[in-house]
């Protein structure tokens, strides 16, 4: 009777929607962007910055895959994603082409960081793939 009310107490554990702290976890890591307009791509890394989520860009690559000089490394691309109810995240991005802050979403989808920034002429998603 005590190791069916384990098994019972553990099935009631593993049916549970994944925690916000498990939900973070994933999110944490670094992102590959898509390209730029000129073809600049960022590795950005996701960690944990007080109750929200920040992201910072460690390198740049050009088109071809070699490391590139720019002065978007080191600056802070996303921040203040705080975890909404829906399993999203929201707060703001750094839009690298146009050097602007918009309103954004993430969210975590297997290796994939989908990012939904939104400015007065509407929303555009945006698909980063995990790298780490």
């Amino acid at each position: 009777m005590h190791l069916l009310r384990i098994l019972i107490g553990l099935a009631f554990i593993t049916a549970l929607p994944i925690s916000a702290t498990a939900q973070e976890a994933m999110a944490h890591g670094v992102w590959k962007s898509t390209p730029d307009r000129n073809g600049l791509v960022v590795h950005v890394r996701t960690k944990p910055c007080g109750a929200a989520l920040c992201g910072t860009v460690e390198r740049a690559k050009d088109r071809r895959g070699y490391d590139k000089r720019s002065s978007a490394v080191g600056r802070k691309i996303i921040w203040d994603m705080k975890p909404a109810s829906d399993g999203v995240y929201r707060g703001k991005l750094w839009e690298r082409d146009r050097n602007r802050t918009l309103d954004a979403r993430l969210s975590v989808e297997g290796n994939a960081l989908r990012l939904q920034q939104c400015d007065d002429n509407g929303c555009k998603d945006v698909i980063w793939t995990r790298l780490r």
